[in-house]
């Protein structure tokens, strides 16, 4: 139909206008999409060589009793360097503490000055026996769902015509590579093949 081929002309256009970021949140609620909004997304990541991470399964949560917790602070104030995990801020604290958790590793946060005199910011503490394992998972790069979200919307350039140099371009298929048109001439090319001007 001509009309669904016209509303996904318009879905293609409109992603490839997202930044990389905003594909990937969008791509985490593809479940809510239309299937049409769905394959014009899934073929946006594919083209942008981004992959979803999958869903990880919600951690069940533990609840520990006073005398556990109370155990357990005990323990974190005194805890051994190698069991301890410094940050610059409570969110750190706490992104490491769920990354933690869901790789089924116990562990608590302290505050900063959580104890009287004590002038060390928020930290994470972990039993020694679990101690390698989160230093590797907390040396990994922080995962872009952690990272703060950027105010500003990233901008997106639109090619120039190289055929006459000109601004007015309009994306006509982006499948397998993106096709443009310019408005002023009427060029057609494909942005793979348009040769690096330096």
């Amino acid at each position: 139909m001509i009309g669904d081929a016209v509303q996904y002309q318009e879905l293609v256009t409109l992603y490839g206008s997202y930044g990389d970021g905003e594909l990937v949140e969008l791509g985490r609620g593809m479940a809510d999409l239309t299937e049409m909004a769905q394959e014009a997304l899934k073929g946006e990541l594919k083209r942008r060589g981004l992959k979803l991470a999958p869903t990880a399964e919600p951690a069940e949560v533990r609840v520990f009793t006073d005398e556990e917790l109370s155990d357990m602070r005990s323990y974190a104030a005194l805890a051994p360097a190698e069991c301890t995990f410094e940050f610059e801020d409570e969110r750190g604290a706490s992104a490491a503490y769920y990354a933690l958790t869901a790789a089924d590793i116990e562990a608590i946060v302290l505050s900063g000055q959580s104890a009287k005199g004590d002038v060390r910011g928020p930290r994470v503490v972990v039993t020694p026996k679990d101690a390698e394992r989160a230093a590797a998972i907390l040396s990994q790069p922080v995962a872009d769902e952690l990272r703060p979200v950027a105010d500003e919307p990233e901008e997106f350039d639109l090619p120039r015509c190289p055929a006459c140099g000109g601004e007015e371009t309009l994306l006509e298929s982006a499948d397998p590579v993106n096709q443009w048109r310019c408005d002023d001439c009427g060029n057609v090319w494909l942005e793979d093949a348009v040769p690096s001007i330096e």
